[in-house]
């Protein structure tokens, strides 16, 4: 599973303590790693930490210094700002931060901002990763393709890592993915094992195909957790296969 490491910097504790519940229910691909109350925490807990995203409250910010502890350098990671003014939201985009969260937080504003973001982030992220890596020819690691799901309104497009599961139903297949909005496409389980083994996927059950990206944990009793915290029966017949493809991730 992707992971994106986060602080949050703002002088308001509650503010601080409502945002991080909202992250560990809405957003598990999201780990605070530490909170910041003011300017100099927030230098030294960002150098301690070197996260990939920033929650910083604009009252935090010195009147002289930069969007960004300039020690730390903008490229490092990205940010979103808090205000409890909405004008400063026109700051946040002249400042190049990537997402804006008015005061007072709410649940719909955080899922609406943080996720669009991190859409964008993951990207990125995953863009970085091949930096080096890559040939040339720039081809794409096999997750981060876009794969076209064919549903009843017409096909939907998700990367790879986005997509945790697939779930056979009685003549169609229920896709779960990390953008929170379940899909159901006419096609059946087969359909999708043939179109999603080469990127990661592996049919655990003759109705469940998972992405061992998304793996958290396997029990004796035979089942597999994932990011989603549902829980897969794992065949007898595919235990070995399945420990065998983790030891090569």
């Amino acid at each position: 599973m992707m992971r994106i490491e986060s602080v949050i910097i703002d002088h308001e504790p509650a503010i601080s303590s409502f945002l991080k519940k909202t992250l560990a229910v809405k957003f598990p691909e999201i780990t605070v790693r530490g909170e910041a109350s003011n300017y100099g925490e927030a230098c030294e807990l960002i150098q301690t930490t070197n996260p990939d995203l920033v929650f910083y409250d604009v009252k935090v910010l010195n009147k002289n210094s930069n969007l960004l502890p300039s020690e730390n350098g903008r490229s490092n990671f990205e940010i979103i700002l808090i205000s409890e003014r909405s004008e400063d939201a026109i700051s946040a985009i002249r400042q190049d931060a990537c997402g804006f969260l008015l005061k007072p937080l709410n649940v719909s504003d955080i899922v609406a901002s943080v996720g669009s973001e991190v859409r964008k982030f993951s990207e990125r992220v995953f863009s970085r990763a091949t930096d080096g890596a890559l040939t040339h020819d720039r081809v794409p690691l096999p997750h981060t393709k876009l794969i076209g799901i064919p549903t009843m309104q017409g096909i939907d497009f998700l990367y790879a890592y986005e997509i945790v599961r697939c779930e056979g139903l009685q003549k169609s297949t229920r896709i779960v993915s990390t953008r929170k909005n379940n899909m159901i496409s006419a096609y059946n389980i087969g359909e999708f094992k043939k179109l999603l083994e080469e990127f990661g996927f592996f049919s655990c059950h003759k109705s469940h195909l998972i992405n061992l990206m998304h793996v958290k944990k396997y029990t004796r009793e035979g089942f597999v957790y994932l990011s989603d915290n549902t829980a897969i029966p794992l065949a007898r017949r595919r235990r070995l296969e399945f420990l065998d493809q983790l030891r090569h991730l």
